[in-house]
């Protein structure tokens, strides 16, 4: 008995941090960091304003916690599942496919990565472990430049190029736009990439 308790507190303390999270990507998203008061993440998520701070001393701790676990996620995912004895290009484009199944399945998460992304609001420490978590998908396209699939550019420029091109390819995956089907959309948008 006394162990269901306790496991019961930990579930409910977990589910508590979770609704903060879920209503500061929600309300960062919609409404930006600035103009987003803790009270009203605290309202939005069902809790006080003091179990806000119980879990995250700050606005700026919250942010950069809920930064850093939605680009570890999207790491997991875009990363998961290769064998890297696969080609390079082939190791790529599953990448990029799974990466814009995430971002559909995860709208919210993925316009977050993208408004956020060079936002001051992110501190520098945070960005240094967000980048530690894709030091493999550095290596990956360090990979593409010597094999001559990706041209002779800085890793930093196909970064920056290749997350324009799939926020691209999400916003036209939205709802609403209907002049090329889904899968016209992705395989063009990949070969876009690779072009």
């Amino acid at each position: 008995m006394k162990n269901n308790k306790i496991s019961h507190i930990g579930t409910n303390s977990g589910d508590k941090r979770e609704k903060i999270l879920q209503a500061a990507l929600h309300l960062f998203t919609t409404l930006g960091f600035h103009a987003t008061p803790t009270s009203l993440i605290s309202k939005a998520a069902g809790v006080s304003t003091g179990t806000l701070f119980h879990y995250f001393p700050d606005k700026q701790a919250l942010i950069d916690d809920l930064y850093l676990s939605i680009k570890k996620e999207m790491s997991i995912v875009v990363g998961s599942e290769d064998n890297p004895a696969l080609p390079t290009r082939t190791l790529l484009e599953r990448g990029f496919v799974r990466y814009i199944e995430w971002g559909m399945k995860n709208p919210e998460k993925a316009r977050f990565l993208t408004q956020f992304h060079h936002s001051p609001n992110i501190s520098d420490a945070v960005q240094s472990r967000a980048y530690e978590e894709f030091r493999w998908m550095t290596e990956m396209y360090s990979r593409a430049i010597r094999e001559g699939i990706f041209s002779d550019h800085p890793v930093s420029y196909h970064m920056v190029m290749v997350a324009q091109i799939l926020s691209g390819v999400l916003e036209l995956l939205s709802p609403g736009d209907g002049e090329m089907s889904a899968d016209a959309i992705i395989t063009a948008g990949i070969e876009k990439i690779f072009n």
